[in-house]
């Protein structure tokens, strides 16, 4: 990926929402590099994990299949450790969450959409898998490597592409997630609250 001045990241940060599109904008955070992508993931799933964690309530087994499930808050300390330590790519610690995870989510997904129930249970139940896909995108971002990301591509213009933007599609479906999640949630507030993790202290 390619990097850009750190002083340049709070400008951009703040930048008026009508010069680009919020999926522009996020794309554009990959100049600053993995990193800054890999925490904007993360601050959208803990914003979240609250959602997961109260699940559906009405619905026995998705409760105690699910919802009552440590592994994407035990994932999310991971991610934050790892990012804090500034470790590398390969982390085995992160690499077992981000599988484990990902195959609890993928779970969840086919529950919600083989059970039963009244209209406002199957909408608790996609709040509630968005909030999963929401963490499991934080960690697919932080396991992004541009070996993984350009495997099998032999189009060069395309292996750049994808290499120069990072885990950026990861990000986008963190908002995406996160947005079906927190029903109502609007694209500035998606910002704002970038703005407020992302911006150096």
């Amino acid at each position: 990926m390619t990097d850009a001045p750190t002083e340049g990241l709070p400008e951009y940060l703040d930048e008026e929402p009508r010069v680009r599109s919020l999926s522009d904008w996020i794309w554009g955070l990959s100049r600053w590099g993995k990193p800054v992508l890999v925490r904007a993931a993360l601050v959208l799933a803990e914003t979240c994990l609250e959602t997961w964690t109260r699940g559906v309530p009405e619905d026995e087994s998705w409760q105690q299949h699910y919802a009552s499930s440590p592994l994407p808050a035990e994932a999310l300390r991971t991610l934050r450790a790892w990012l804090e330590r500034e470790a590398e790519p390969g982390d085995p610690e992160l690499e077992a969450c981000a599988r484990a995870l990902r195959g609890l989510v993928h779970a969840a997904e086919f529950y919600q959409y083989d059970a039963s129930g009244s209209a406002e249970l199957d909408a608790m139940r996609v709040r509630a898998v968005a909030a999963g896909r929401a963490s499991q995108m934080a960690l697919e971002a932080a396991t992004w490597t541009e070996a993984l990301a350009t495997e099998g591509l032999s189009d060069e213009d395309e292996r750049q592409a994808r290499a120069s933007a990072g885990p950026a599609p990861e990000v986008w479906e963190a908002v995406q997630a996160y947005r079906l999640a927190l029903p109502g949630t609007s694209e500035e507030q998606v910002r704002e609250r970038l703005r407020e993790a992302l911006h150096p202290k």
